[in-house]
């Protein structure tokens, strides 16, 4: 699909660089180059792991929490 549209979006170009050769064809150039960032938004996905990696360490200071106020209690006492 992405070459599909891609490819219509080539030969819309170029047909309108021949229709019209006119400079302000040059910044319809620079929208073309967006389309193929968007099949790169799948990579996405990805950066959810990321958010995972800090639930980890989460785990370790929940215990410690824990141990912190036992242990000065118990043999404080």
């Amino acid at each position: 699909m992405s070459l599909v549209s891609l490819v219509s979006l080539v030969s819309l170009v170029s047909l309108v660089s021949l229709v019209s050769p006119v400079s302000p064809v040059s910044p319809v150039s620079p929208v073309s180059p967006v389309s193929p960032v968007s099949p790169v938004s799948p990579v996405s996905p990805v950066s959810p792991v990321s958010p995972v990696s800090p639930v980890s360490p989460v785990s370790p200071v929940s215990p410690m929490w824990l141990m912190r106020p036992m242990h000065p209690v118990q043999p404080g006492r």
